[in-house]
């Protein structure tokens, strides 16, 4: 396992089957906004995710929309939050 993820390796909620799981997932890459698409790709990919499915499909409900006024602050959150969702399942695992 590369350096680069030696910090998450730290963390209790991730530790080393946590990011050997991280690796090892599919995940896929919706969005209705290409800035979402383009988030949640990128924090996928920067927490270890190497198979990435990009899939034209309604995205999941960002619940917290209506706090951001700028469309682009509420895209760029909603691409975010749905990356930490996924990564949020696939720590649950197991």
């Amino acid at each position: 396992m590369s350096d680069r993820y030696a910090r998450q390796r730290l963390l209790a909620a991730v530790g080393e089957l946590g990011q050997q799981r991280i690796a090892a997932a599919t995940y896929v890459v919706t969005g209705d906004a290409e800035t979402e698409a383009v988030v949640e790709r990128e924090y996928l990919v920067r927490a270890g995710a190497s198979r990435l499915e990009a899939r034209r499909e309604p995205a999941a409900t960002f619940a917290h929309a209506a706090t951001f006024r700028h469309p682009a602050a509420r895209d760029f959150a909603a691409g975010a939050w749905r990356a930490l969702t996924q990564l949020r399942r696939v720590l649950k695992q197991g």
